[in-house]
């Protein structure tokens, strides 16, 4: 029996897991049917993938992983490899109720995503959905986070499918990716020893998240808001979606990565809904940062990530100032990380989040002052047509998870010419999070119109 050691960030997403914070991350992919399909053909289109699918008994790897125990209650957790699924357990078919547009869908998924996932079997679920409106059917893939970040996620889910609308596409456990990259590049070189230098120096950053500075967002920086506190086990998700082209143009104006002007729309949005519920705080919200940690070429599966933190510039009016507020506190944020070592940067990690992930463990981390407001990640994603069985893929929307105390995400990746939005949010405590959705749109144009002066088409 093969057993597989789990590394410390993978880890450390399971025990995690909670009773209303099921570590899982996932990924909706809208696809239109083929335009050569008849009306029969296109209605038994998703029953037949599923056959089909249900018939593959190829599993590779991280798909064929199961716990060597089924409890997050363990420090150093291992898995093993099977050799059979329960693809009727793991591959499932569902029906939207008409019109079947995206507020049904949005429901359906945040039901699919509230569920926690059984420890007792592979750590991943498909759901293929048929019934949606504008001749579209959708999947949703969900596993967990021990097993995959949003970088090796993404590229295992959107890499499965084919090129060529000519093609059948294998299911995605039966596909092994590694074969589609030099051996030395899908295997990260292991970093070496950390020197005393190295630790002291990710100790002496991390300290400098728990004071005020003027030019660094910290954790003293992070206001009380009506969003933040405990979360519940009930979920909503809502989508979004904008032109890269329109994105990349306001960026080159503003003299702004993509990144940062993805934060000014995210702050713009959040202070139109704060506004609205009559609760802006005077300071500015504030960002967790997800940043990969993958050197180039690096397509290994699993958890390479550090985190910096950002101003929202929730508390300017004028997007186009907020922008630059953006700026200012993403490159201080990002000065702070280059200054490290790669090794240094682990421990950076572990020392900054460190003792939030663990009283998040422990039950506690809605208690207390919250050291962000809100999660912005941005995944990179693949500007190349994708087909399942000659379905084009339309968008790829990322669903994330909330954590006790930030009850709201917000992830982003790219898929051919857009840049598209999976937000999630506690029921409870974010309601009508689709507002925020068309808030987004509001604060993009906003932010066009000050900084291109005219609106883009």
């Amino acid at each position: 029996m093969t057993q597989r050691r789990m590394p410390l960030l993978d880890a450390a997403s399971l025990q995690l897991e909670g009773k209303n914070m099921p570590m899982h991350i996932a990924a909706l992919m809208t696809f239109s049917y083929p335009s050569s399909l008849d009306e029969a053909e296109r209605r038994d289109f998703v029953s037949r993938l599923i056959a089909r699918w249900r018939e593959e008994t190829r599993i590779v790897f991280p798909w064929n992983q199961v716990l060597t125990r089924p409890t997050r209650w363990q420090f150093r957790p291992a898995t093993r490899e099977i050799y059979e699924l329960d693809l009727e357990y793991h591959l499932r078919q569902w029906s939207l109720p008409a019109p079947g547009g995206e507020k049904e869908l949005g429901q359906m998924i945040a039901w699919l995503h509230e569920l926690p996932m059984d420890l007792e079997k592979p750590l991943w679920e498909c759901h293929v959905i048929e019934g949606l409106s504008d001749n579209r059917f959708a999947l949703y893939i969900k596993i967990h986070h021990a097993l995959v970040d949003g970088i090796s996620g993404t590229r295992l889910l959107v890499g499965s499918l084919s090129t060529s609308a000519d093609t059948l596409s294998v299911p995605m456990w039966a596909k092994d990716q590694t074969e589609q990259a030099p051996k030395a590049e899908s295997t990260p070189a292991k970093p070496g020893l950390p020197s005393f230098g190295d630790v002291k120096a990710a100790f002496e950053a991390s300290l400098k998240l728990r004071r005020s500075n003027d030019e660094l967002t910290t954790f003293r920086s992070t206001p009380d808001t009506i969003l933040n506190g405990p979360i519940g086990p009930h979920r909503r998700v809502a989508t979004q979606q904008f032109g890269l082209a329109r994105l990349k143009t306001l960026a080159k104006a503003a003299d702004a990565t993509i990144n940062d002007v993805v934060m000014a729309i995210t702050g713009g949005a959040l202070r139109e809904y704060l506004l609205e519920a009559n609760a802006l705080p005077e300071d500015s919200l504030t960002a967790a940062l997800p940043v990969s940690t993958r050197k180039p070429g690096d397509v290994s599966i699993g958890n390479q990530v550090s985190m910096l933190f950002g101003s929202l510039g929730t508390n300017i009016a004028d997007p186009a100032l907020r922008l630059a507020q953006v700026k200012r506190s993403t490159r201080a944020g990002k000065a702070l990380l280059n200054d490290l070592s790669p090794n240094a940067v682990n421990f950076y990690s572990l020392f900054s989040t460190g003792p939030f992930l663990t009283s998040t463990m422990l039950g506690f981390g809605s208690s207390g002052r919250q050291l962000f407001n809100t999660t912005i990640s941005n995944v990179p994603g693949q500007r190349e047509i994708r087909y399942l069985n000659g379905a084009e893929l339309l968008h790829v929307y990322p669903v994330s998870l909330i954590m006790p105390g930030v009850p709201l995400n917000f992830t982003c990746v790219s898929h051919g010419d857009f840049l598209n939005f999976g937000i999630v949010a506690c029921r409870d405590r974010v309601p009508h999070v689709q507002r925020l959705a068309v808030a987004m749109t509001t604060a993009f144009e906003e932010l066009e119109r000050c900084v291109l002066n005219s609106p883009q088409g």
